[in-house]
């Protein structure tokens, strides 16, 4: 049964004759927790256009909320590194949350900002994330980008899972401002 502020009805009949409904049991509601169950990457696309090359692809989010107090929302953190970085706050070679980057944080509105929390109920986020390189006549360049999602449940829930996390490569060859699809991937193990 759902909390009621600051108190669960009873499960006793009403009492007396005048129809009065049974006492609250007055104690703490438990805590809304979050609780990540699945994380999966899908509908991973080619990207060919004639301004840029790349990939498309959804991270899928299942998250499951109990209890009915104060929220204990799930964290997500995005982290990517490239030998190529192509927004401002990115060091090659070195791994950045994406969203805590000024540049790339307000992405992250329309999919994990956009949740309801539905305590309890079950919800599913799906991010669409569209890596590519920007073609243009002369550029020879090779950008590997690796990913690393990582989705908290609710600090301090009993959650069958703590954390999950996944990982993802694409690799990008242009030689000349052409795509090289043939040396070109994107992997999940």
């Amino acid at each position: 049964m759902p909390c009621l502020a600051g108190c669960s009805k009873s499960s006793s009949p009403s009492s007396g004759s005048g129809g009065t409904p049974a006492a609250c049991t007055t104690g703490t509601c438990p805590d809304c927790c979050c609780c990540v169950t699945s994380l999966n990457i899908q509908n991973i696309t080619k990207i060919d256009t004639a301004d840029q090359m790349g990939h498309s692809f959804n991270s899928v989010i299942a998250l499951s909320y109990t209890g009915g107090g104060a929220k204990k929302s799930c964290v997500l953190e995005w982290w990517e590194k490239t030998n190529v970085p192509y927004v401002s706050g990115m060091t090659a070679d070195v791994w950045t949350d994406m969203t805590q980057n000024a540049s790339t944080a307000p992405s992250f509105n329309a999919s994990w900002g956009a949740r309801t929390e539905p305590c309890p109920g079950n919800e599913t986020v799906t991010d669409t994330d569209p890596p590519a390189l920007g073609r243009r006549p002369g550029r020879t360049v090779t950008r590997t980008l690796e990913f690393k999602i990582v989705v908290k449940s609710g600090a301090g829930c009993s959650c069958a899972n703590g954390s999950l996390q996944l990982t993802a490569t694409q690799v990008l060859v242009m030689v000349n401002g052409s795509p090289d699809w043939a040396n070109s991937s994107f992997t999940t193990p």
